[in-house]
Protein backbone atom coordinates (compact mmCIF):
# COMPACT_ATOMS: atom_id res chain seq x y z
CA UNK A 1 0.00 0.00 0.00
CA UNK A 2 2.54 2.55 0.72
CA UNK A 3 3.91 1.96 -2.61
CA UNK A 4 0.85 2.73 -4.25
CA UNK A 5 0.26 5.78 -1.62
CA UNK A 6 3.85 7.33 -3.10
CA UNK A 7 2.97 6.44 -6.77
CA UNK A 8 -0.26 8.36 -6.62
CA UNK A 9 0.67 11.26 -4.53
CA UNK A 10 4.12 11.51 -7.12
CA UNK A 11 1.40 11.57 -10.26
CA UNK A 12 -1.29 13.49 -9.18
CA UNK A 13 0.49 15.92 -6.57
CA UNK A 14 2.69 17.69 -9.42
CA UNK A 15 4.16 20.77 -7.57
CA UNK A 16 6.13 18.09 -5.33
CA UNK A 17 9.42 17.80 -6.63
CA UNK A 18 10.44 14.47 -5.11
CA UNK A 19 8.16 12.12 -3.42
CA UNK A 20 9.41 8.90 -1.28
CA UNK A 21 9.39 6.93 1.48
CA UNK A 22 10.58 5.87 4.71
CA UNK A 23 14.23 5.36 3.69
CA UNK A 24 14.51 8.82 1.77
CA UNK A 25 12.64 10.16 5.10
CA UNK A 26 15.70 9.09 6.77
CA UNK A 27 18.30 10.41 4.78
CA UNK A 28 15.99 14.17 4.65
CA UNK A 29 15.93 13.46 8.84
CA UNK A 30 19.81 13.69 8.39
CA UNK A 31 20.78 16.13 5.17
CA UNK A 32 17.47 18.01 4.58
CA UNK A 33 15.64 16.78 1.30
CA UNK A 34 17.36 17.15 -2.00
CA UNK A 35 14.68 19.11 -3.38
CA UNK A 36 11.43 20.76 -1.68
CA UNK A 37 8.76 20.47 -1.55
CA UNK A 38 8.97 16.93 -0.69
CA UNK A 39 6.76 14.51 0.46
CA UNK A 40 7.36 11.34 2.40
CA UNK A 41 4.93 8.05 2.71
CA UNK A 42 6.08 6.50 6.30
CA UNK A 43 4.38 3.65 7.57
CA UNK A 44 4.04 4.56 11.32
CA UNK A 45 1.89 1.64 13.47
CA UNK A 46 -0.70 -1.64 12.70
CA UNK A 47 -2.51 -2.76 15.65
CA UNK A 48 -4.40 -6.13 15.39
CA UNK A 49 -7.62 -6.84 16.91
CA UNK A 50 -8.67 -10.10 18.91
CA UNK A 51 -9.52 -12.90 16.57
CA UNK A 52 -13.00 -12.54 14.91
CA UNK A 53 -13.32 -16.06 14.10
CA UNK A 54 -13.30 -19.21 16.28
CA UNK A 55 -12.14 -22.44 13.17
CA UNK A 56 -9.50 -19.67 11.87
CA UNK A 57 -7.63 -16.53 12.65
CA UNK A 58 -9.16 -13.56 11.37
CA UNK A 59 -8.00 -10.17 13.06
CA UNK A 60 -9.04 -6.65 11.63
CA UNK A 61 -5.83 -4.63 11.49
CA UNK A 62 -5.88 -0.57 11.65
CA UNK A 63 -2.75 1.00 10.11
CA UNK A 64 -1.56 4.25 10.43
CA UNK A 65 0.40 5.82 7.83
CA UNK A 66 2.46 9.41 8.09
CA UNK A 67 2.56 11.92 4.93
CA UNK A 68 5.36 14.38 5.89
CA UNK A 69 5.56 17.37 3.77
CA UNK A 70 8.56 19.86 3.83
CA UNK A 71 9.16 23.23 2.26
CA UNK A 72 11.67 25.45 2.57
CA UNK A 73 11.95 29.04 2.75
CA UNK A 74 15.11 31.03 2.02
CA UNK A 75 15.31 33.78 4.92
CA UNK A 76 11.71 33.35 5.92
CA UNK A 77 12.56 32.84 9.78
CA UNK A 78 8.70 32.98 11.32
CA UNK A 79 7.77 29.91 9.47
CA UNK A 80 5.39 31.88 7.28
CA UNK A 81 6.00 31.67 3.98
CA UNK A 82 5.97 28.07 4.45
CA UNK A 83 3.12 27.56 6.16
CA UNK A 84 0.68 29.04 3.56
CA UNK A 85 2.72 27.00 0.92
CA UNK A 86 1.95 23.76 3.78
CA UNK A 87 -1.23 24.47 3.73
CA UNK A 88 -1.89 24.37 -0.24
CA UNK A 89 0.07 21.23 -0.51
CA UNK A 90 -1.81 19.56 2.42
CA UNK A 91 -4.97 20.33 0.57
CA UNK A 92 -3.83 18.51 -2.67
CA UNK A 93 -2.32 15.41 -1.32
CA UNK A 94 -5.59 15.03 1.09
CA UNK A 95 -7.79 15.68 -2.34
CA UNK A 96 -5.72 12.75 -3.81
CA UNK A 97 -6.04 10.51 -1.16
CA UNK A 98 -8.26 10.60 2.04
CA UNK A 99 -10.85 8.53 0.70
CA UNK A 100 -8.80 6.36 -1.37
CA UNK A 101 -7.81 2.74 -1.53
CA UNK A 102 -5.48 0.56 -3.64
CA UNK A 103 -7.36 -2.12 -2.90
CA UNK A 104 -10.82 -3.24 -2.18
CA UNK A 105 -9.65 -5.08 0.52
CA UNK A 106 -8.75 -2.61 2.55
CA UNK A 107 -10.59 0.59 3.79
CA UNK A 108 -10.36 4.07 2.51
CA UNK A 109 -8.07 6.13 3.78
CA UNK A 110 -9.51 8.49 6.67
CA UNK A 111 -7.78 11.44 8.39
CA UNK A 112 -5.97 11.57 11.32
CA UNK A 113 -3.85 13.76 13.58
CA UNK A 114 -1.82 16.67 11.89
CA UNK A 115 0.99 18.19 13.15
CA UNK A 116 4.48 20.37 12.89
CA UNK A 117 7.30 18.16 13.25
CA UNK A 118 10.25 20.60 13.24
CA UNK A 119 10.98 24.02 11.55
CA UNK A 120 14.89 24.19 11.13
CA UNK A 121 17.81 25.67 8.61
CA UNK A 122 14.29 27.14 6.79
CA UNK A 123 12.87 24.05 6.47
CA UNK A 124 9.09 23.40 7.36
CA UNK A 125 7.83 19.81 8.49
CA UNK A 126 4.75 18.69 8.87
CA UNK A 127 2.75 15.26 9.51
CA UNK A 128 -0.72 14.13 8.36
CA UNK A 129 -1.82 10.95 9.72
CA UNK A 130 -3.94 8.81 7.81
CA UNK A 131 -5.54 6.07 8.57
CA UNK A 132 -7.43 2.51 7.36
CA UNK A 133 -7.92 -1.28 8.36
CA UNK A 134 -8.09 -4.42 6.64
CA UNK A 135 -8.35 -8.52 8.23
CA UNK A 136 -5.75 -10.70 8.12
CA UNK A 137 -6.31 -14.28 7.81
CA UNK A 138 -4.58 -17.23 8.72
CA UNK A 139 -3.63 -19.88 5.80
CA UNK A 140 -2.84 -22.62 7.56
Amino acid sequence: MINQLIERIDTMVPQLRLVGGAIDFQAAVENNPKATPACFVIPMREQPGPSIASDVMQQKVTASIGVVLVVRHLGDTTGAGAGNDLEVLRRQVREQIYGWTPDPAIAPLERGAGQLLAFRDGHAWWQDLFTTSYYDRSVL
